[in-house]
């Protein structure tokens, strides 16, 4: 009976521990396995589009994607059968700009005089009051001056001047290369503003104070600095800092929105008669921030292209500022921009003026290039 009952024990005993040992394993199956890793994938090979190669591109996510965290969900579109190749684009090239001691005080709401600015020669010109008859020769300023509310200072200007509307009756006193002196003198001005210095010594021997400093011409960034600086000469810095930070915080938007991405298509941008555009410009900066491809690498300024040259290259993309010429010419006809229909027209000057709506140019183009990154 002893033996009976120490056997049926260890028939128990082991029952239990296998009993034990069996739970433990379906509650060690429950446990979820760690995700795997996701790579991104990996950039487009370094291979030129070619005409050969050429099929109907969608270019709504034409980018390459970015290493994880990705960003926010584009629209999915087929890949190019043969990506544009991969670029690291070039830095702008900067150049000496107007230092002006106004730009180094905070705006505030209340006007501070005297104001003392550094014009394109280097000589302070200080400003005890706010000009009230003002000729503006530059249509940057123009713009300006109506965008902060000051637009009724603003007694002549010249004949290219075609934004923004309410400035359609202002005085013109010449074309932009082509000053008409005494017309301006009988204008009666307080201040005559000129972005480049031919006729500076011809106003002042007329009696007028001249303020002078060249057209931006190298960084679109410093739009909104100008924007500041007119807001300090005629006395309303609030308003000048409402629409200069308006400007920056767009070009921001679109700065980060890019910020993930390498390199884009390649473009060609005409000007007319095939000018185009090239480093140290306004435009390249553009197309740096975008992170488009140049055809126009090579060029510094602005230079004629050859119609061979745009054929070798090939663009992807084609900006005719004025107009297509491009399109229905027979020497274009096998481009890709012209097979893909991708030649843009803008549908204004925007990109062709270093005001406050420049950065409406740069929008406009960005919706055109990628409208799934920027809808």
């Amino acid at each position: 009976m002893r033996i009976q009952t120490w056997f049926m024990s260890v028939v128990f005993v082991t029952t239990l521990v296998a009993f034990v040992a069996c739970g433990a394993d379906t509650s060690a199956g429950s446990v979820v396995p760690a995700a795997a890793n996701i790579v991104a994938p990996a950039s487009s090979p370094a291979a030129p589009v070619t005409a050969q190669a050429l099929q109907q591109i969608e270019y709504t996510q034409a980018l390459p994607s970015p290493p994880l965290p990705a960003m926010p969900a584009i629209q999915a579109a087929p890949a190019p059968p043969a990506p544009q190749k991969q670029i690291t684009t070039p830095s702008p090239q900067s150049t000496a700009r107007a230092v002006r001691t106004a730009a180094s005080r905070p705006a505030s709401a209340a006007p501070v005089f005297p104001v003392t600015v550094k014009d394109g020669n280097g000589d302070d010109v200080v400003f005890d009051s706010p000009p009230e008859r003002i000729v503006a020769f530059d249509s940057a300023v123009v713009e300006i001056l109506f965008a902060i509310g000051e637009g009724d200072r603003v007694v002549g200007t010249h004949e290219f001047v075609t934004s923004p509307q309410e400035a359609n009756d202002v005085t013109r006193v010449g074309s932009a290369f082509n000053m008409d002196i005494e017309a301006t003198v009988a204008l009666e001005p307080d201040l005559v503003f000129l972005f480049f210095d031919r006729f500076k010594e011809d106003v002042e021997r007329a009696g007028l104070r001249v303020l002078f400093i060249p057209t931006l011409s190298d960084d679109f960034n410093k739009v909104a600095d100008r924007i500041r600086l007119w807001g300090e000469i005629v006395g309303n810095p609030a308003s000048a800092e409402a629409v200069a930070s308006d400007f920056e915080e767009r070009v921001k938007a679109i700065t980060v929105t890019m910020a993930d991405y390498t390199a884009g298509p390649s473009v060609f941008q005409d000007e007319g008669a095939l000018w185009t555009p090239g480093q140290g410009t306004l435009i390249q900066q553009v197309f740096d921030v975008l992170k488009l491809e140049n055809i126009a690498f090579d060029v510094v300024g602005y230079e004629q292209f050859s119609p061979e040259l745009i054929v070798e290259r090939d663009p992807g993309f084609i900006i005719g500022s004025y107009g297509d010429s491009i399109s229905d010419d027979p020497v274009f006809k096998d481009l890709l921009a012209v097979q893909n229909g991708s030649v843009y027209v803008p549908t204004s000057d925007a990109l062709s003026i270093a005001g406050p709506r420049f950065i409406q140019g740069i929008e406009e183009l960005a919706r055109w290039i990628y409208p799934g990154l920027f809808p």
